[in-house]
């Protein structure tokens, strides 16, 4: 098994520089599988271990989003330009499948729709959004309090904004703002924003997904575990009920936490490689 020792890069079609770093055989040698993270995440600990446990089973590209950790970032930002990122990573891999995680699970998604057989398939973990339920795809703070706290040079009332509007006990906001963490989710708060328009594009625009899930013909996984939230079990089977080829997963005594084995086989049943 191989592994980048320090961080690659490649260029979208804008001239952003995108980082990432590569586990397992390499191209051509094995199905790929890139890793698209959530909010305020950037190749975290357990996907390099979800990495490392699919070995040479799997080559796993993980790459920062734009305007996280190594990658660039050039204005405007656009759903679009997040695509063309995905797209010029898929010629470092060839065609590949994307595991998409929490909010990363759309834009996955979109890429699947966007750029047909470059993406061969995707694993959906937590994509806690009730694509039924008619309300409101996001709360308007994640896109607009988010860029006005951002505009005025304030990256930690955004975060702190974020954790409202996804629920977090305001008790709990200064021990967080204590963490070794939180410098690096300042650094990423602008990108909280791009989530937000990920989200808002799903039921939203000229382009939403909602009109486009026929065109999502790749095999896609829609995974949570007995232990995820309620509503995260509702927007799984909403996803898995629109999407032409779906296939519902639930891991037994995982939630948000899962082990990186359990996320690696899953991975591996969707690539179809040995278990």
């Amino acid at each position: 098994m191989t592994i980048t020792p320090v961080d690659a890069f490649t260029t979208s079609a804008d001239g952003t520089r995108i980082a990432y770093d590569l586990t397992g055989p390499g191209r051509g040698l094995a199905p790929a599988i890139v890793v698209v993270d959530g909010v305020l995440s950037h190749r975290l600990p357990v996907t390099l271990a979800v990495a490392s446990a699919l070995g040479d089973r799997a080559t796993t590209l993980r790459y920062d989003r734009r305007g996280r950790g190594g990658s660039g970032d050039n204005p405007p930002y656009s759903v679009d330009r997040e695509v063309d990122d995905i797209a010029a990573l898929l010629e470092v891999t060839g065609p590949a499948a994307l595991l998409g995680i929490s909010s990363g699970a759309f834009l996955a998604l979109r890429a699947a729709a966007d750029l047909g057989d470059g993406v061969t398939g995707v694993l959906c973990y937590e994509a806690a959004y009730d694509v039924a339920s008619g309300e409101p795809p996001v709360d308007p703070r994640m896109i607009a309090g988010v860029e006005a706290c951002i505009e005025v040079g304030d990256p930690g009332s955004a975060v702190e904004l974020f954790l409202d509007v996804v629920g977090m006990p305001c008790r709990l906001v200064p021990r967080m703002r204590a963490s070794a963490s939180w410098a690096d989710l300042e650094s990423i708060a602008p990108t909280i924003a791009y989530d937000g328009r990920i989200l808002a594009s799903v039921a939203l625009g000229r382009r939403a997904l909602m009109g486009r899930w026929h065109l999502i013909s790749q095999p896609v996984l829609v995974v949570d575990g007995t232990a995820s939230a309620a509503t995260v079990a509702a927007a799984a089977e909403s996803l898995a009920a629109v999407l032409p080829a779906a296939r519902r997963v639930t891991l037994p005594g995982h939630g948000t936490d899962v082990p990186p084995e359990a996320m690696a086989e899953a991975v591996a049943s969707l690539l179809g490689v040995s278990p």
